[in-house]
């Protein structure tokens, strides 16, 4: 479809040069022209954005096993735990997900509920309002966070503990948390602001720089494959901080209770007792 409209054609000449007139006008004839086309793109794109999550999930679990460790790991390592530790991070993320939803939606219920009940006598657009609103998606972001940390806190638990399940994992991820929430919190605040800022730079020179010929073509898909590329090392960065600061707040091991060994009588042998004296 881009092709038949955009490729060799003028109207393909005012989107490569941003005519400032007719290049909208040419994309808002192409959405209406191809809408079949793009409706069936979009249901792609939300099928890829479920494996992209479900990606996510299975790779978090090698990330948990070999980021921050003094040795090399081998890539089947990372393969291995992820595998071994995809099922727990699927339920890991069912209960963040729902816990996401109970809390975020109980908060904008009651930030609703306020405002109606504060600003009801205030004119749309006073400062006031605009503070209640600042504050109430701060309050929300700082929930999201929480809960983020949780999640994450909770993957990790598997390093400590092979066999914890998710909902112990959430209680470990509480107690490796405990007394540490404010330098987790610094670790997530670093990596989605240096992130962010690397992530929108490479978009920003992207979207700026005009596609003129083959080889600014190319270059464009470089910087495309380099945004990607670069979401992806502050997620990795981000989960080996994570790790390293698990790794410190280690929750104690808990106590195994385990029988004591049997000790077997030892009695002399008949020729023994025949050669020695018993007195």
């Amino acid at each position: 479809a881009l092709d038949s409209v955009f490729g060799r054609t003028l109207a393909g000449d005012h989107v490569l040069r941003h005519h400032p007139l007719f290049a909208p006008t040419d994309v808002l004839e192409f959405l209406v022209e191809k809408k079949d086309v793009i409706a069936a793109s979009w249901r792609l794109a939300v099928g890829g954005a479920a494996v992209a999550v479900l990606l996510q999930i299975f790779y978090a679990g090698g990330f948990v096993e070999v980021l921050a460790r003094r040795d090399r790991a081998a890539l089947g390592q990372f393969f291995g735990g992820a595998v071994r530790n995809f099922w727990h991070n699927l339920k890991c993320f069912a209960i963040f997900a729902v816990s996401a939803a109970i809390v975020l939606g109980a908060w904008i219920a009651a930030a609703r509920a306020a405002s109606r009940k504060l600003l009801e006598q205030t004119p749309p657009g006073a400062p006031s309002a605009r503070a209640l609103y600042t504050a109430a998606v701060l309050v929300g972001l700082l929930l999201f966070a929480l809960l983020s940390l949780l999640h994450d806190y909770a993957r990790i638990a598997r390093r400590h503990a092979p066999a914890a399940g998710a909902w112990r994992g959430f209680v470990m991820a509480g107690r490796m948390l405990s007394g540490a929430w404010w330098r987790a919190f610094g670790l997530l605040l670093f990596w989605f602001l240096v992130g962010g800022v690397a992530w929108l730079t490479v978009i920003a020179v992207e979207w700026a720089a005009p596609a003129v010929s083959a080889a600014a073509i190319l270059a464009h898909s470089l910087l495309q494959i380099g945004a990607v590329l670069v979401r992806s090392g502050v997620r990795v960065g981000a989960w080996a901080s994570y790790v390293a600061l698990a790794d410190r707040r280690k929750p104690p091991a808990e106590t195994v209770v385990r029988p004591a060994p049997r000790i077997e009588e030892a009695f002399p042998s008949p020729d023994l007792v025949a050669d020695t004296p018993l007195i």
